[in-house]
This record gives structure tokens, sequence and C-alpha cells, in this order.
């Protein structure tokens, strides 16, 4: 059925519905001429009644023959990937050559392909070096390469993943050209596939489709990205300098998926943004950022933030980084906290500095309003009773 409807004959297969229509109601009025009834509307109804009767017994008969001539041919075609899939097993492992699986290939190129697809997830090293030569030995690649610009979905995607794997600048061409496929699900396949094995070049394409693509493509995106690309590097520059918020967060969500240290440059305009997510974020994301200017200069303009979101996250570097030096501004900050989570944020990072300004967060516990002293009591507790590790 998946293949009816992605056929390239599927717009002529849908006006065809009209054509048989026309055909049915002309079958029906001869049918209804021939029968002797004298009534008209009797004799036509018949004619309907043996119409549909007729076409009903001959689709049944039809669909249990199609049913059963496809078992036979789903047995055979098993049959077939089982001795493909042995063959190809014994070449991996280097047991046997490579005679006979062109001819497979050239006979039965389907079921070669699913069975070359499945090893790859189970061959690993020089076994899986050979079984990919095999895609260029017998001329599949060209198969594939026609195959990704293809309307099936299903079929692109299985050919953008075995191209990757060679990953040839030919192969990475015709995955390239999926960026521009119908199919929302084939282009995030080629953008995977691209950020993982493209050159500089493509992988540029993937980042500047970036703030484009749904949160979820992003995240995959992300960990398929290699952690020495010059191209990442260039892309992380720009957009922490792009006036777009889009890319802007899109950086900040790279790097807050990555969980690495990311060099960042001259970062002091996001700290003071004038969109609220970006400077929420860019707080977040700062213990991972290699920034040109001081951490300290940055998290005391997060602290003096308008909104308490923005504080939170920036006492919550200041934590991550051990910036004793803003012990007092956190106590000040701690005095005038009005919401839970900035208080616990802002407690737990003196917490975590020690020293003197685990001393402030202990006078904490005593004269103020309910909230701050129940959240620097609970702090206090978990930093004296469980371990450094597990806070």
């Amino acid at each position: 059925m998946l293949r009816i409807l992605y056929s390239r004959y599927w717009p002529w297969l849908a006006k065809l519905t009209l054509a048989i229509l026309v055909l049915y109601l002309a079958v029906v009025l001869l049918v209804g001429q021939r029968l002797t009834l004298k009534n008209p509307y009797i004799r036509y109804a018949l004619a309907s009644v043996v119409i549909q009767s007729s076409t009903l017994f001959l689709v049944t008969a039809g669909l249990l023959a199609n049913k059963w001539i496809g078992v036979r041919l789903d047995v055979r075609r098993q049959r077939r990937e089982d001795r493909i899939a042995e063959q190809m097993v014994e070449f991996a492992l280097g047991h046997r050559s490579e005679e006979g699986l062109p001819g497979y290939a050239q006979r039965y190129p389907a079921e070669f392909l699913k069975v070359l697809e499945s090893s790859f997830t189970t061959l690993k090293g020089s076994a899986r070096e050979r079984v990919l030569g095999l895609l260029v030995k017998t001329g599949l690649d060209q198969r594939l390469r026609a195959s990704v610009m293809g309307s099936d979905p299903g079929r692109a995607i299985r050919a953008i993943s075995l191209l990757r794997g060679l990953n040839q600048p030919s192969s990475m061409g015709a995955v390239e050209a999926a960026l521009h496929h119908p199919a929302d699900i084939v282009r995030a396949s080629a953008c995977f596939a691209l950020a993982a094995h493209g050159s500089e070049i493509q992988q540029d394409k993937v980042f500047a489709l970036l703030p484009a693509l749904p949160f979820w493509q992003r995240i995959v995106l992300f960990q398929q990205i290699q952690a020495d690309s010059q191209a990442l590097e260039k892309y992380l520059s720009l957009a922490f300098r792009s006036p777009e918020r889009t890319l802007v967060l899109a950086a900040l969500e790279f790097v807050l998926s990555r969980q690495r240290i990311q060099p960042a440059g001259k970062v002091a305009e996001l700290a003071a943004a004038k969109d609220l997510e970006v400077r929420i974020k860019f707080f977040k994301a700062l213990p991972l950022l290699a920034t040109a200017e001081e951490p300290a200069s940055l998290v005391a303009t997060g602290l003096a933030d308008s909104d308490w979101r923005v504080r939170a996250m920036a006492a919550r570097a200041c934590g991550f980084l051990h910036l004793s030096e803003l012990t007092a501004t956190l106590a000040a900050r701690l005095l005038t906290s009005t919401h839970a989570a900035e208080t616990g944020h802002i407690a737990r990072a003196l917490a975590s500095l020690g020293g003197e300004s685990l001393l402030r967060l202990h006078s904490f516990t005593e004269p103020y309003d309910d909230m701050t002293r129940a959240v620097t009591a609970e702090v206090l507790e978990r930093t004296l009773v469980l371990p450094r590790g597990s806070r």
C-alpha cells in the first residue's frame, strides 16, 4: 500500500476514482436496460445490487489471491535474505571472498540493501568497512543516491543512513540534496548525517537551518556534531554576537545539551541582553562557556538583574564557578530575595563556596522570614549530611 501511496503515478490513480464511478453508473444503466422488469426503479435498483455483489466477490477473490501470492513471495524473499546474510557474515569475517555477493546485489537489490543496513548495527571496525565497500563495488551506491530524493520517505531515510556510512564527498553531496526534500523527517535525517560526517561547508549549511528546526531535532543534531568541528566553533562565535534571538538561543541550547566547555569569546552583551530568555539561558550556560571576560564581572551583572530568574541562574553559575569574591553580593541578594527558587540557588552557591560564605549562610537561619530560614536550613542540612559529590 505504501508503494502505491508514494508512487509517482499516485496523482493519476487518485483521478482514476472518478473514472471508476462513471464506469459503475454506465454498467448499472446497461444491465438495467437488459432486465425485463416493468418498474424502472426496481429494475435499476436490482441492477445496482447485482453489480455491487459481483464487484465485492471479485474484490474479495482478488484480495485472497493477492494475500496468497504475497505470503509465498515473502517466504522466498526471506530465504534470499537469509542466504545473503549468511554469505555477508562470512565475507565480513574474512572466511570467504565476495564471490556471489555482487550477483545477489544485481538480482535482488532490495533484499541486499536490507541485509546490508541491518549489518551496520552489529559489525564494527574492519568487518564493517569490508561490508561498506560492497556498496561501491556493486554499484548500489548510485541507486541509493537516486533514492535520496525519491517520493518514499522510508527509502530516502534508509538511503541516507547507508550513504553516511560511506563518508565520501559524492555520497555526502547526495545527502546534502536531501535538505530540500519535501518530507520533514527526510530533511531532519539529512541534517543529522551532515552534522556528523559532512564537510565544513555542509555543516555551515546545517547550522544556518538550526534556528528553524523543531526543538527535538536540534537536541538530536547537537549530539551528532563532533566536538572538534571547526564549523561548530565558527557557528558559536557568530551566534553569540548575532542580533537574532533565535540564533543566540539555539547556540545556548547547544552548549547546555552538550555539557562540555565551549569557547565563547566576548559575551558581555548577552549578560545584559534585552531579551529575558536570552539572559536566563546565558547565565545557565555560563559555567560551560570559556569567555574572554572575567566570569565574576558577568555574574555580578546577572546578580543585579531586575528579574529574579536571571538572578537565580547567575547565583547558580557563581556556585559552579566558585567565585568567592562575590560572597558579599550573594549575601545581600539572599537578604532581599522573595522567591524560594532564587533563595535556594543563592543559598546553594554560598554553601558550595565554603569558608566565610558558609558562615554567612548560617546567619540566615534565625532572624529572617520563614521562607528564607526554611530554605537556608535545608541547604545547610544537605551540606552537612551529604558528601560534596552528592549535592
